[in-house]
């Protein structure tokens, strides 16, 4: 996955809109994400992750906490992010639950996690998934095949984070990575394999009886008799 662009508007620190331009940094970027405690380092990242997956790299932090306490109260928090994958360009918009003011009269009013997904490979773009949240997270795991909790730790991997997949058993990391590099088709490959060698050992031991069975009958103790 190559991230394109990101747009932030009312989310996490930022009050308002932030863009960010990854093409920026050419064909094959490789950048630092540096700056202050609370600078937002850890919401561009948890920005990606709730675009991809409506989850923020944590599991500790609750969506719905995700709008900035700063923002105009009328300001709908967002967030666009764009990425090639697979030769195909996606663009995911999503929002989380959270409270805006009410289109008739005074106070708040609750909408909920809404989505788009667009495929922009082509020209005209595409419509994947329109407004379920859900169905967008189904078609990423789909795409990546990671599912949130997999993705964090191997691919964004925020502060702390590291630590918790070195400790995971052996059995966790064989199965997340096998995932991250595909490597399913060996494992069948594999299966195939001892399947096969199965079969060959049912069958020398099955012609040894034979054998065996033969040369009582002819009441000889081994083939060099014979």
């Amino acid at each position: 996955m190559v991230p394109l662009y990101l747009h932030l508007q009312a989310f996490g620190p930022f009050a308002g809109e932030q863009k960010l331009d990854f093409t920026q940094l050419g064909p094959n970027p490789l950048f630092l994400i540096n700056g202050p405690t609370g600078a937002g380092k850890s919401t561009l990242l948890d920005a990606i992750c709730f675009a991809l997956y409506g989850e923020t790299t944590g599991d500790e932090k609750d969506p719905r906490s995700l709008r900035s306490d700063l923002a105009d109260p009328a300001t709908v928090a967002r967030v666009v992010f764009g990425f090639r994958l697979g030769g195909k360009v996606y663009e995911i918009q999503r929002q989380p639950a959270q409270r805006v003011p009410k289109t008739r009269g005074s106070g708040l009013r609750e909408i909920g996690t809404e989505g788009v997904m667009l495929d922009l490979t082509d020209a005209t773009p595409k419509v994947l998934v329109a407004k379920k949240a859900g169905q967008i997270t189904d078609y990423v795991e789909s795409l990546t095949g990671l599912k949130a909790e997999q993705f964090r730790k191997v691919m964004v991997l925020p502060q702390g984070k590291f630590r918790e997949l070195l400790l995971e058993t052996s059995l966790k990391r064989e199965a997340l990575f096998a995932q991250l590099f595909q490597t399913d088709v060996f494992r069948q490959i594999e299966l195939q394999l001892q399947e096969r060698a199965k079969d060959i050992r049912t069958r020398r031991e099955a012609n040894e009886l034979q054998i065996a069975g033969l040369l009582e009958q002819a009441d000889i103790a081994d083939e060099k008799q014979l």
